[in-house]
């Protein structure tokens, strides 16, 4: 059986001090060093979370950027297309303008022409006629006479044209 002694008692004290004194100076300095660890690993978790959640609202923001971009890029090819639309249509416009302006003067310089040209022939076969009458006249001869002198303006007009 056991017996219960002052040994036994001494250890015992002995063992609750060297347990107590483990504890103050051992024990508990080392879990306050795992504590402050622990604060450290979960402050830098977190710092790591706001990190992340940073860049994710930044890769957002770029995103948003990247499209507004691309549709500034669109509305700005939208917009030149249809400038140049309109530059395409006054020039043709002008073109077609300036080409109905070259077509109506050569229209107009063609009468002209046309009208002069009939005016020089009336001129010429009045002269002719007056000429002609003047030979009549002044021949004073007969029929056949006369049928000579037409000969000979047929002959003559025929001639000039």
């Amino acid at each position: 059986m056991l017996r219960l002694d002052i040994n036994l008692v001494f250890t015992i004290i002995n063992l609750l001090i060297i347990y107590f004194i483990v504890a103050k100076f051992l024990i508990k300095p080392i879990k306050n060093i795992l504590a402050k660890r622990q604060e450290e690993i979960d402050k830098q978790y977190a710092d790591a979370r706001t990190a992340e959640d940073k860049a994710l609202e930044l890769k957002q923001q770029y995103e948003d950027s990247v499209k507004g971009i691309a549709d500034e890029k669109a509305a700005a090819v939208n917009e030149a297309r249809a400038k140049a639309g309109q530059e395409y249509d006054r020039i043709v416009a002008d073109a077609k303008a300036e080409a109905d302006k070259l077509v109506d003067n050569a229209r107009k310089l063609a009468r002209q022409e046309q009208e002069k040209s009939v005016k020089q022939a009336q001129e010429q076969i009045a002269d002719l006629v007056v000429e002609a009458a003047a030979r009549v006249v002044a021949s004073g001869q007969g029929s056949t006479a006369d049928r000579e002198l037409y000969n000979q303006f047929l002959a003559k007009t025929g001639e000039q044209q």
